[in-house]
């Protein structure tokens, strides 16, 4: 896949992955992340393959590019590809746990880097793959039949069903609103995002697993982010420290990407309610996971609400 001889392959370990991941360190000091396709049958595809070869295709700034991973290398049997890796990294996941308040140069190269894949024009690639249409990740209705009720995912069902038939109304307003309007990661997780170490790194920010991405609205990356710096706060509820540190780190992206970005005030809007349905997505796994909300999915569930029914910026400004 590399072009390479085995001589120049100095070690190969395995990635903490449910799909097959490996890192092959070279002898240059360089290395290569080989990722193959998920064997689980309803997720058996080449997503992440087709999303990266199309977004090379793009029209990308600089720094959006070098926030992109690259394909390297590709085997047509095994249908596994090969990505350039940047080394010494650290996630914002890592990051945040070392320092819950997450350094400003980071936030605004985050948002930097977001706004600029953001911009990149993507009419000629929708019309190459329509079906690369994505929707926000909340039903336009929520009403359920007899056997979804009943199998109904814990204890605390009947507490999300309300909340989440409370925001029907909002929820149909999203997806109303969502149109496609750039690629749309999808799955910006603080441990998809990573920050190379030292003052001479060239890449200041890299995205990580695209295999969700697609065409959609750049407010639900941007929202989804927020929200999970308030999730951070959600976690250890009671700290005054952390949750200050998580509105600050929250305050300070988006400002940035504002910023950056040129958004006008009610898509600001919209991202906060995104950032809500983040809370929201947080909660549902808790319940389907663990069987029950706990303190931590019940405070998501009130939060994500809050959010979404009155977005207004109070939330994270206070």
């Amino acid at each position: 896949m590399l072009g390479l001889t085995k001589d120049r392959i100095v070690r190969v370990e395995r990635c903490a992955s449910r799909r097959v991941v490996l890192m092959v360190e070279l002898d240059d000091g360089t290395a290569r992340l080989v990722k193959f396709p998920d064997t689980d049958t309803e997720l058996d595809n080449d997503y992440e393959r087709i999303v990266l070869g199309m977004l090379q295709e793009l029209e990308l700034t600089p720094r959006a590019r070098q926030a992109v991973p690259q394909i390297v290398g590709r085997s047509a049997g095994t249908r596994a590809i090969a990505l350039d890796v940047v080394k010494d990294c650290d996630s914002l996941r890592e990051l945040i746990q070392r320092d819950p308040a997450v350094d400003i140069r980071h936030l605004v190269n985050l948002a930097a880097a977001l706004a600029d894949l953001h911009k990149a024009p993507i009419q000629d690639a929708y019309r190459k793959y329509p079906e690369w249409l994505l929707h926000p990740p909340v039903p336009t209705s929520t009403l359920l039949t007899p056997y979804e009720y009943a199998h109904g995912a814990g204890l605390d069902f009947d507490v999300y069903l309300r909340v989440m038939q409370e925001l029907e109304p909002e929820f149909r307003e999203l997806h109303e609103q969502w149109r496609p309007d750039t690629i749309v990661h999808y799955d910006l997780r603080d441990d998809n995002i990573l920050f190379p170490r030292g003052p001479e790194a060239q890449c200041p920010v890299r995205l990580i697993d695209w295999e969700l991405a697609g065409f959609g609205d750049p407010c639900y990356d941007v929202g989804y982010l927020v929200g999970q710096f308030l999730v951070d706060s959600v976690r250890r509820h009671g700290n005054g420290e952390v949750l200050n540190a998580a509105r600050r780190n929250a305050r300070t992206f988006l400002n940035a990407y504002r910023t950056l970005a040129g958004i006008p005030s009610d898509t600001e809007l919209r991202i906060l309610r995104y950032a809500g349905v983040a809370l929201l997505l947080q909660a549902a796994m808790r319940l389907q996971q663990l069987g029950m909300l706990t303190q931590v999915g019940h405070l998501c569930l009130l939060y994500g609400k809050r959010l979404i029914a009155d977005p207004t910026p109070k939330v994270i400004m206070k």
